[in-house]
């Protein structure tokens, strides 16, 4: 009998590795605790996660996850597969991506999610400068609120705030920013101080439904009840409502300052200390941190937010 080939070899190297589908739900399992959060992240049913992890225990006959209730956590075992895992599925997207490139010629790609005003602010008006320079990088750029997801979105650099902190993610400060109330000219001579603000319509932006309550706290005026309220589904849409007279919006300070027509189309009525600050990150991950394409890209970010910050 001719003896078999390693590769087919029950025991053999590839034997031994699961089937990638499996690996997939077992690693959006483990990162986010939620059998029902990575079925939605991998269009699956929650059973069917279910069904992958299980399969995995019974082929290496350990328990990987620890169920209790609606709860679930990694096991000791859990833990360290998971972190093999990552590591694994992480080489893999990066050599998939390499030959992507070299398939279209080696040019570059770059994934960049970044915040509907920051976008607006900071990258639109110096992308002219990076693509003079980097002709050959094509960037792709989504504006959002939502926080990047790395392991399944194919994003390599977000720009976000730091409340959120990721394994495997490197977060490096960008910017400290507060929140600045700004209107048209013709609304500033009714606002004197916070407490006008009770006779006028505040903008708010519907992803940031804490922004006004927290700027009222940090200037000691909290009791204030405006007179109405306008709502919009991102940042550039509240400033340009500001800017039509409609009410106040809150601008990102010190960004809003490099907004064309700041201080002759939108001004800030109130001459106060700046509240609290929060700092704004550039992430990549951990592994990419020294690629060519990101490093040049993170240079002219700092640049283009000097030149926004005015």
């Amino acid at each position: 009998m001719n003896k078999a080939h390693p590769s087919q070899d029950a025991f053999g190297p590839l034997r031994a590795i699961p089937p990638l589908p499996a690996l997939l739900a077992f690693q959006r399992a483990a990162a986010q605790l939620s059998f029902r959060r990575a079925a939605r992240d991998l269009a699956l049913s929650p059973s069917a996660i279910s069904h992958q992890i299980r399969g995995l225990e019974e082929r290496f006959g350990v328990r990987l996850f620890a169920r209790g209730g609606r709860a679930v956590k990694l096991t000791p075992d859990g833990e360290r597969y998971f972190q093999a895992v990552s590591g694994a599925l992480a080489l893999l997207e990066d050599a998939s991506r390499d030959l992507l490139r070299e398939a279209r010629g080696g040019q570059g790609e770059l994934r960049i999610s970044s915040m509907p005003f920051f976008t607006s602010a900071v990258l639109i008006p110096a992308l002219p400068a990076f693509k003079r320079d980097h002709p050959t990088v094509t960037l792709h750029i989504e504006a959002t609120h939502q926080y990047a997801d790395f392991d399944r979105s194919g994003v390599d650099v977000a720009i976000r705030y730091g409340r959120e902190r990721t394994a495997g993610l490197k977060l490096e400060p960008l910017i400290d920013v507060g929140s600045l109330p700004v209107c048209a000219p013709q609304l500033r001579r009714a606002l004197r101080h916070p407490a006008d603000l009770a006779k006028a319509t505040l903008i708010h932006v519907s992803a940031q439904p804490r922004a006004w309550p927290a700027w009222f706290a940090d200037v000691g005026a909290s009791d204030v009840v405006p007179a109405a309220h306008i709502w919009f589904d991102s940042v550039p849409a509240a400033l340009e409502a500001a800017e039509q007279g409609l009410g106040v919006a809150l601008a990102m300070n010190p960004l809003i300052r490099g907004r064309k027509g700041f201080g002759r189309t939108l001004v800030a009525p109130f001459d106060l200390p700046a509240p609290h600050m929060q700092t704004l990150y550039v992430v990549t991950r951990t592994e990419q941190a020294k690629d060519k394409r990101i490093v040049s890209f993170k240079r002219w970010l700092a640049a283009a937010v000097k030149q926004a910050s005015g």
